[in-house]
């Protein structure tokens, strides 16, 4: 399969025998990633799907959109510059983020989003927006340890799951 893609011009294959992605290859993975995102935010914003439940709905519609529904997707949607878990869509500049972890405690910020690689955890997102920790909520650490995690979150004190600490992004 590597060499195919390197066939095709989408990836090089260096010494080390590591791939990297060529220009063409960057362009056809950011149409990919647009189109996953575009398809989660009119799920979301058209359809009123819950912003947890749509990952795996726009793996299917991702691969069966046409550049003339994708074109229209984005003017309905007002061309959005996020995800509904608040990850740029290709091309846009992201906003300086940090994991909640790295806040001090009494720290406030606002939960900018939920990188993709936890998208695909059983559960995740449906336990976050659970906790009321989803994009756009006012948090605050209360404090942090090995073990735990407790926050404030739109006004309500609560003990959340440790790993939250990583997996969950706040604005600087």
């Amino acid at each position: 399969m590597v060499h195919r893609l390197e066939h095709d011009g989408l990836v090089d294959l260096d010494e080390r025998r590591g791939v990297h992605l060529t220009a063409s290859g960057q362009r056809a993975a950011d149409s990919v990633v647009r189109r996953h995102r575009l398809a989660e935010r009119f799920l979301v914003d058209v359809l009123g799907f819950e912003w947890w439940k749509t990952h795996d709905e726009a793996e299917r519609l991702e691969h069966a959109m046409s550049p003339e529904l994708e074109a229209r997707m984005i003017k309905v949607l007002g061309d959005p510059d996020t995800c509904p878990h608040g990850n740029p869509m290709p091309g846009r500049k992201p906003k300086p983020t940090k994991p909640l972890g790295q806040l001090k405690p009494g720290e406030q910020s606002t939960i900018t989003r939920i990188p993709d690689q936890f998208e695909h955890e059983p559960g995740f997102l449906e336990y976050l927006d659970g906790q009321g920790l989803r994009p756009g909520a006012a948090i605050a650490l209360v404090r942090s340890g090995p073990d735990s995690l407790r926050v404030l979150v739109d006004g309500l004190e609560r003990d959340v799951r440790p790993d939250c600490a990583q997996k969950v992004w706040v604005a600087l």
